[in-house]
């Protein structure tokens, strides 16, 4: 975490979401409804989702803030993967309908003419969701939260939503009505694709994959191998969990050594560690005796 600050910024990070995804829903149904748009009316139940991956993200975070215990030795910070996974799998679907929805109005060849007016509701909608998702992806990152960073590209598909709206508004008001679904369809495909590729990386994450920052366990590897007191490394292994990163390390140490000189090995290897790593971590140092 860079700054002091962002913890406050993460903790408000639920509240701001959701008074800014109530505020939308607000203005651009009646916006919508008010200037005829059916694309601005699609883009208010857009945000309708928006708030209820909100909620569900606050409750994913609640629950991986959660003490070990003996049934969760490990604790819970899996659970914003299943979080993430949620999220993503709730905008899947407003990706395929904003593709199908797009697909059948150019098949059908539908006509739709609305208000000059309905344009603010988009315009509206595109500063304020930008600004959730740079506030909602800073925090998140500063505090390793997926979650959170998943929710932030939500409301990031939500502005190009409402940018696809924005620019179907007025090539209709210019008499080119194919804007409007075409512009959906590629907003859809974008925000399917964000989707698959988030979606994979969480489940990636659930199945423990290695960390994929090669050059910490590179600096890890180097710094450990100037260790006097070693005899040599077994292994190093990483993983994802949640906001923190989990490190597995096997060194070799003589076999004559000390039980406190043993524990004064793991607290220089652990110390090693956190001084490499920029976050959270959790560090498992094991010693095995040399042979020979």
């Amino acid at each position: 975490m860079k700054h002091a600050a962002c913890k406050k910024c993460a903790q408000n990070v639920g509240t701001v979401n959701i008074i800014g995804n109530i505020l939308m829903i607000c203005i651009k149904g009646y916006m919508g409804i008010a200037g005829r748009s059916k694309g601005l009316i699609a883009d208010a139940i857009h945000s309708c989702a928006d708030l209820l991956a909100t909620i569900i993200m606050i409750i994913g975070l609640k629950i991986s803030d959660k003490n070990k215990n003996e049934k969760y030795p490990y604790g819970y910070g899996k659970a914003e993967y299943i979080v993430s996974v949620v999220i993503y799998l709730f905008l899947f679907c407003i990706g395929t309908y904003i593709v199908y929805e797009g697909v059948m109005t150019i098949v059908e060849n539908r006509v739709v003419n609305p208000c000059l007016s309905a344009a603010w509701g988009a315009i509206f909608s595109i500063v304020i969701n930008e600004l959730l998702f740079r506030y909602t992806l800073c925090a998140g990152t500063q505090i390793n939260r997926p979650s959170m960073q998943a929710k932030a590209w939500e409301s990031r598909s939500d502005v190009f939503s409402s940018i696809a709206v924005l620019v179907g508004i007025l090539g209709a008001k210019m008499g080119f009505h194919f804007m409007d679904p075409l512009a959906a369809i590629i907003v859809g495909v974008i925000i399917l694709k964000i989707c698959i590729e988030m979606i994979k990386d969480a489940v990636f994450n659930l199945m423990d994959k290695t960390l994929e920052n090669e050059e910490y366990i590179g600096q890890i590897n180097t710094s450990l191998k100037k260790m006097e007191t070693i005899a040599g490394i077994k292994k190093i292994i990483s993983r994802e969990l949640g906001q923190y990163l989990e490190f597995e390390i096997d060194l070799f140490v003589p076999a004559d050594i000390s039980v406190q000189f043993g524990e004064k090995i793991k607290k220089e290897a652990n110390l090693i560690v956190t001084n490499i790593v920029d976050r959270k971590s959790i560090v498992k140092v094991k010693l095995f005796a040399a042979l020979g």
